[in-house]
């Protein structure tokens, strides 16, 4: 008789886990890390484009994992994630429409209607239970006296990155720091996917105009560009100040020149990288956005899970001391390598800019 599994995990909603694994779904296999923190999920493509989300264990009504003394985590595994999706909606999980998308990020209280048939089935609880060391991941789906279980195959996981798993971002040595609203910058890639560019170029200065501003390059109607406004409409550019300029629109901006005799940072990325992002920028209530010295772009969404979620501190290996949040949250973070060998990299200006100050995080 088979012994006391190694780990399990019982969620009250499976379309909390649903809705955040569909953020980085944008490739058929994810890694998998279960750490006593919570599960780590992990999604690539290419090796220039990175998803990452992870399920606190507050997300958890029971979360059991059995590990030796000199264990923080189990071994990294892979498994299908399209598969892992269907088996969290087998009992008709709802998908957000765009009526239901709330202006502030995440879903409105309006989500379905108490006589659709998937608005019925969102209660169900899932339980995840992982035997042992390439067993399969067994997830159980329970909807009143109906009972589902689905077992999917574990794979050898890929050599993993240094750092926290993902592509390298170097926080030590970053140029670009800036807290949004999440619906800004969904609105703006929107808008520049109607000229259907190939890349999207990345400008940020706080000495002179456009302090942020996303171009879209390449495509077939023209190049188009979003500039954020600056914090003064009465005054676009600084005039003799040594003051720092912020877009409008973003919490916290900060812009550390890249290197001497630089104030401007320019970095290009593929287009349709980014449009990886969509979903969680669709959802998100707010965006950190990062860039380090070699042009690594970090964007972190902070998604609200509704009021069914377990709600507790943020548990981050990389940050111990994230502070509780008021609510029931979690966060998608993904990572983009930039296109090299075109362009230049950034613009000669006579001032640089020295100033690395702003929160690092969503939170």
């Amino acid at each position: 008789m088979a012994g006391a599994p190694l780990f399990t995990a019982i969620s009250t909603s499976a379309k909390q886990l649903h809705t955040l694994l569909k953020c980085i779904a944008f490739s058929q296999r994810a890694e998998v890390q279960i750490t006593q923190s919570g599960i780590r999920f992990s999604v690539e493509e290419a090796r220039v484009v990175q998803g990452l989300t992870f399920l606190d264990k507050a997300l958890f009504s029971t979360y059991s994992l059995n590990l030796n003394d000199d264990e923080h985590s189990l071994r990294p595994f892979s498994i299908s994630i399209v598969a892992l999706l269907e088996t969290l909606q087998i009992f008709g999980i709802a998908e957000a429409s765009s009526s239901s998308r709330n202006p502030y990020g995440g879903i409105s209280s309006s989500y379905g209607n108490a006589f659709s048939a998937p608005a019925l089935a969102l209660g169900g609880t899932c339980r995840i239970s992982y035997q042992e060391v390439g067993a399969p991941l067994t997830i159980t789906i329970q909807e009143g006296s109906v009972t589902t279980t689905c077992e999917m195959n574990t794979y050898e996981a890929h050599e993993q990155y240094e750092d926290d798993g993902g592509i390298p971002l170097d926080r030590d040595s970053l140029c670009l720091k800036a807290i949004m609203q999440s619906t800004w910058l969904h609105d703006a890639i929107t808008e520049l996917s109607g000229t259907n560019p190939t890349v999207l170029v990345l400008s940020a200065s706080s000495r002179s105009a456009p302090y942020f501003a996303l171009e879209g390059e390449g495509g077939p109607f023209g190049d188009s560009t979003v500039d954020f406004l600056p914090e003064s409409k009465n005054e676009p550019t600084p005039t003799g100040t040594r003051g720092k300029k912020q877009p409008l629109v973003t919490e916290t901006f900060s812009v550390a020149a890249p290197s001497e005799g630089h104030s401007r940072i320019r970095q290009r990325y593929k287009f349709e990288m980014i449009k990886r992002a969509g979903r969680a920028m669709a959802l998100g209530s707010k965006v950190s956005i990062r860039q380090d010295q070699q042009g690594v772009l970090s964007l972190q969404f902070m998604i609200d899970l509704g009021d069914g979620a377990n709600s507790g501190p943020r548990r981050d290996e990389k940050n111990a001391a994230a502070p509780p949040s008021p609510g029931s949250v979690a966060f998608v973070d993904f990572r983009f390598v930039p296109l090299i060998g075109d362009d230049d990299d950034a613009e000669t200006e006579t001032e640089s800019d020295v100033n690395s100050d702003g929160h690092e995080g969503t939170q």
